[in-house]
């Protein structure tokens, strides 16, 4: 009698055994799928923003007036990128705030504004930021939005 009790005790602690062990290995493979889709956005929403924006970015780059233009035409497909990676922010607001802020940059921003023909110091406050710093400031906060805690 007491062969069978243990013979059933030991069944049900191995089923129980096992079940957990799925559980936990079940669990253990969302968080690893979880954490790889995120590795994976945050990529591709930088690698999106570095590709749209090289010859811009960083500003130690000369910028070329002929390609001043791709400024306003980078602004869907920045805007697209930023919809697929809005999901994994959890900052979502101060995302948002960011890439209206970089939209109306690149609609706002005139060609004259980022070249002015006498880029003279003394005519600078010493307070003011130039555009172009301006724009390595927008999109380096929308880069630090891909940096993991």
């Amino acid at each position: 009698m007491i062969e069978i009790i243990l013979i059933i005790l030991g069944g049900a602690i191995g089923i129980g055994g096992t079940y957990y062990g799925y559980r936990l290995a079940r669990s253990d493979s969302r968080e690893i799928i979880k954490i790889t889709e995120f590795n994976n956005a945050i990529s591709k929403f930088r690698s999106s923003i570095i590709y749209e924006l090289s010859g811009f970015y960083p500003i130690e780059q000369g910028w070329h007036k002929e390609d001043f233009h791709r400024l306003y035409e980078s602004i869907p497909r920045i805007n697209s990128a930023a919809a697929e990676f809005r999901i994994y922010v959890t900052c979502k607001g101060k995302f948002d705030s960011t890439i209206e802020e970089y939209n109306k940059y690149c609609r706002e921003t005139k060609e004259n504004d980022a070249f002015p023909l006498l880029d003279l110091p003394s005519m600078e406050n010493p307070g003011d930021i130039k555009p172009k710093e301006r724009f390595k400031n927008i999109v380096d906060h929308l880069l630090s939005f891909t940096i993991k805690d």
